[in-house]
């Protein structure tokens, strides 16, 4: 059975090298780095860590595809898996991913197919990309399927980046216009009522409301504060272990009147992508289906896409179970029973994938310019009263001195 070493060697160029390193013992990792040209110092077994990523490391999607892009144009020129796998991590120093690729290279060496080392990081390589690799190392096209992986990261990046930017301006407005208020009612307003109060002037409506927010803001504003940050800790917790709440906060994520169409089109979207993608790389449909449902969605989703599988199994056209799921547009449920018939499902769910990426973006776009401004006019709406229930009064005080 391999075991792991922690080894200080020195090469051909009197260089000292230190790796870890796979073997049966000592004596054979001698022999496995004579014949790489590193002569053995010293060794130390290593115990094995499975898949647990470098502690304060993340790994951004931009190195991924940095990583398929390399993988691919080393493999085809033909370099050996290992040795493109040791260049990348040389390459990539002392960054997380770096660090990750040298430990699957181990493995590698070690006797694991690529797709095995990978799947001991599932935390950071995602599934689809594992499946990807899993196929071209069963049909020999290591090249094709890194290619393949490049492209459906570049796309989730592409695709999230949209929908941040759309979302960015209309949050950074809400923030401010939050902050500004705050300040108002609890900095600003109290000061000039104190001064009305001593002038025992008769306060107008307005002017009484806004000092009844105000010093219900500064007398409960704190217990406010602490139920609103307990009721957000209370969620997370309840999303984080219990998966009956997952699954209705994803279905009610997907049923509110704003937010919920363009939710049902971003998980339309990853759905027919990543069943396209797999599908292609010769993933039978049922298997490739299984594989969807962890990234398409939520819980609740999840459970919809896992039951296509069972009915597809059952001899049910994929596109009826589509239809009767209500999840998924129509246009995007005829294209697939389209290719169902022709027998270019993969063609037709390309096609999907193009239209409806398009229409997310408008959607979203759409959504932007709808939101920004709803929260301009309740921005003014809200520093207009302040502003009129300040003014009011002072206006009788300038009456009451002429």
């Amino acid at each position: 059975m391999s075991a792991h070493f922690t080894y200080r060697g020195v090469d051909l160029k009197g260089r000292i090298r230190r790796g870890v390193a796979t073997a049966v013992d000592e004596k054979g990792l001698d022999s496995d780095l004579r014949a790489r040209g590193i002569w053995l110092l010293e060794a130390f077994p290593r115990p094995e860590r499975l898949g647990r990523t470098p502690r304060g490391s993340r790994v951004r999607r931009a190195e991924l595809i940095t990583f398929c892009a390399s993988m691919r144009f080393q493999a085809e020129a033909g370099i050996p898996l290992v040795q493109a796998l040791d260049g990348f991590a040389e390459e990539s120093g002392r960054c997380s991913l770096g660090r990750i690729v040298s430990e699957v290279r181990h493995r590698v060496e070690g006797g694991q197919t690529l797709s095995m080392a990978m799947e001991s990081w599932s935390r950071v390589f995602p599934r689809e990309l594992i499946q990807l690799i899993r196929v071209g190392e069963a049909c020999g096209s290591l090249p094709e399927a890194f290619a393949e992986g490049q492209r459906h990261l570049a796309w989730t990046d592409r695709l999230l980046a949209e929908v941040r930017q759309a979302t960015l301006h209309p949050l950074l407005v809400l923030g401010a216009a939050t902050l500004f208020v705050g300040v108002l009612l609890t900095q600003v307003v109290p000061r000039l009522m104190d001064l009305l109060v001593a002038a025992r002037l008769p306060l107008p409506g307005p002017t009484r409301v806004l000092m009844t927010v105000s010093s219900m803001g500064r007398a409960y504003g704190g217990w406010i504060a602490a139920v609103l940050i307990g009721a957000g800790t209370l969620g997370s917790s309840l999303h984080r272990i219990s998966p009956r709440f997952r699954r209705t906060w994803d279905r009610v994520g997907l049923r509110c009147p704003i937010v919920g169409p363009v939710a049902h089109l971003l998980v339309a979207t990853r759905f027919a992508h990543n069943l396209g993608l797999l599908y292609r790389g010769g993933v039978p449909l049922p298997s490739a289906l299984d594989q969807v449902a962890g990234v398409c969605g939520g819980p609740w989703v999840q459970e919809v896409v896992r039951s296509f599988k069972d009915r597809v199994l059952a001899g049910e056209p994929l596109s009826v179970a589509m239809g009767g799921s209500g999840l998924f547009p129509a246009l995007m449920v005829r294209l697939v029973a389209c290719g169902e018939r022709t027998g270019r499902l993969d063609e037709a769910l390309s096609l999907a994938v193009s239209h409806h990426q398009d229409l997310l973006g408008q959607r979203v776009k759409g959504l932007t310019a709808v939101l920004e401004p709803v929260l301009i006019l309740a921005l003014v709406g809200i520093v207009g009263f302040i502003a009129v229930a300040m003014i009011l009064p002072v206006l009788s005080l300038l009456q009451s001195v002429r």
